[in-house]
């Protein structure tokens, strides 16, 4: 771990001790970096009212622009994590990638990894929202991302599959934020 690497791992679950938060503090261990818990914080939808286009900022005064998008941005990298529902990201989940659309450009060239908790259907789209999101603001995705099987507390623990994939990706993040570090 390097200390001067600033790692941004969220959770997009509302589960207090949810199986993704377990997968997301996986990799934290093998990087480092801060954790948020996107249900702690009070964040809007998105009102779709294009201020942003003009002032370069979202008017929604809440948690995501006052503390959330600054930690963004000072990032090297960001790591999201979702439970899957309905064949997709959280609620809480959708609701923060959304808000970042008035930090576009600006992410650009950082790298993004992604983990999706689920049963055994809909983690492919889930993936799939967390990667778009990445590629929408030109980031680089670490990897086709992490997928854990659970419903209960507690059973992704039992899910050696993907707590080694876990691993990987934190490897995987320092590994490419050292290869962008010599450049």
């Amino acid at each position: 771990m390097t200390s001067s690497l600033k790692i941004l791992y969220i959770s997009g679950s509302p589960r207090k001790k949810s199986n993704t938060d377990y997968l997301l503090r996986i990799a934290q261990s093998v990087t480092g970096g801060e954790f948020i818990k996107l249900a702690d914080y009070r964040i809007e939808p998105c009102t779709s009212c294009r201020t942003c286009l003009e002032i370069g900022s979202c008017v929604i005064q809440d948690d995501m622009t006052k503390t959330i998008i600054p930690k963004l941005l000072q990032s090297d990298a960001i790591v999201v994590g979702s439970p899957v529902y309905f064949n997709n990201v959280s609620a809480q989940t959708k609701a923060f990638i959304d808000r970042t659309w008035c930090v576009r450009g600006r992410l650009r060239n950082k790298i993004g990894g992604a983990v999706v908790v689920g049963r055994r259907y809909g983690a492919e789209s889930a993936i799939t929202a967390i990667n778009a999101f990445f590629l929408k603001h030109d980031m680089i995705p670490a990897n086709r991302g992490v997928f854990g099987i659970g419903f209960d507390e507690g059973d992704v623990a039992e899910d050696e599959e993907a707590i080694n994939a876990a691993k990987r990706l934190g490897e995987r993040i320092l590994e490419l934020l050292n290869t962008l570090k010599r450049v």
